[in-house]
């Protein structure tokens, strides 16, 4: 290999290095940000979390010292290679700079549908075709469903069945049981028709009817639809819990400092660690405005925990209110030795928050400081002209 060649491989060795490492970082601060902008969704962010796999430096050095690299003529060499990657950085680093102006636990909603609520029945439904041979182009569908998908100590679930593309007059019954991580619970649901032409059917399950024995984390609705002589068979999940806390109030919202402080009051039942997100809305006009977070260490009995929307996001979406605060979700996080989070209940769904004129806030720009190191960190990298001679 001539100098000149052997230069050229270098160069490229050097390159293919260089831009491993920046694709690593890229990913890394890419988890950061969906952190910080996903807050009710924190099942979603552990599964996000449990699919990467981290690549370390040495890793990316280690793979690249066994690439062999070929003689190549200087033409062949392209110096931006990489400025995809250079802009992609710079795309990231714009999001992430927008982002870093708000508190993560109070967030501006730039997308209704992030924050959309699911309507009854839509979270848990199973819609599936039951065709009577392979040629059947319009078969008979059957949707079922639960009201919703999280469920209580002493609640009652709701089930709904409608069947389509059946045919007309004919005999038509469904039945259900109710099974768990212990098997059936030999309780009977039986369903009652909504209307006459046999499409709609409806049942309630309440739980407390069974033992705290027979009743698990993850429960199924076992549906059995019998249509003239065919007898078909679904199911629809759900999850239940002995809730490890309650929200039951909102005491008197006020400004304090740059925040509308938003204390939510709880009947604690299980000492530990609690989170709580939701979303603040305009009353007037619908349009959703923040997301936020809260978190408190709670012993048990009365709890408070905070939701704070921070003066710099209520005034980019233009609202002084008056608000309600909905999709409240709470949880007890996993203590050591525990392995699951216990979700903790809402009395209620909405509740009303008065609005607070913009001038009774203390109007300050959000910092963070090590979020700015970040941003710089990450712009320098998108904007690094690399020597090509």
């Amino acid at each position: 290999m001539s100098d000149r060649q052997h230069k050229v491989a270098n160069k490229k060795s050097t390159w293919l290095i260089a831009s491993l490492l920046i694709v690593a970082s890229v990913f890394g601060l890419w988890v950061v940000f969906v952190e910080r902008n996903n807050v009710n969704t924190e099942d979603a962010i552990a599964d996000r979390v449990q699919d990467i796999t981290i690549i370390t430096a040495p890793e990316i050095i280690e793979a690249s010292s066994k690439v062999k690299v070929a003689e190549l003529d200087e033409a062949d060499y392209n110096p931006y290679e990489n400025e995809e990657i250079k802009a992609q950085l710079q795309q990231v680093s714009d999001i992430y700079a927008e982002s870093i102006k708000y508190p993560i636990t109070s967030q501006p909603v730039y997308s209704p549908e992030d924050v959309r609520e699911y309507r009854e029945y839509e979270q848990s439904e199973v819609d599936l075709p039951f065709p009577e041979n392979e040629g059947d182009e319009e078969p008979i569908r059957i949707s079922a469903a639960t009201n919703t998908f999280q469920y209580f100590q002493g609640d009652v679930v709701n089930i709904r069945v409608q069947i389509s593309g059946a045919p007309e007059n004919v005999y038509t019954k469904v039945e259900g049981t109710i099974s768990g991580a212990n098997g059936d619970l030999g309780i009977n649901i039986p369903f009652q028709s909504a209307d006459q032409s046999l499409t709609l059917f409806n049942a309630a399950f309440d739980t407390k009817l069974a033992t705290p024995q027979q009743l698990s984390d993850e429960m199924v609705v076992k549906l059995t639809v019998t249509i003239a002589e065919r007898t078909l068979a679904t199911t629809v999940a759900f999850k239940y819990a002995v809730a490890s806390a309650r929200i039951t109030g909102l005491q008197n919202p006020q400004a304090i400092g740059p925040n509308l402080v938003m204390p939510l009051q709880l009947d604690v039942y299980k000492s530990g660690y609690y989170f709580v997100s939701g979303v603040l809305e305009d009353a007037k006009s619908g349009q959703p405005l923040v997301q936020l977070q809260g978190e408190q260490r709670l012993t048990q009995g009365n709890g408070l925990i905070n939701l704070n929307a921070h003066i710099s996001a209520l005034r980019r979406q233009k609202s002084e209110g008056p608000y309600v605060l909905r999709s409240l979700r709470s949880y007890r996080g996993a203590e050591v030795g525990e392995q699951f989070d216990e979700p903790a209940s809402v009395a209620q769904a909405r509740f009303n928050v008065p609005g607070v004129p913009f001038s009774e806030y203390q109007d300050e720009q959000y910092v963070d400081e090590l979020a700015q190191e970040r941003l710089e960190f990450l712009r320098d990298m998108g904007s690094v002209d690399e020597e090509t001679n």
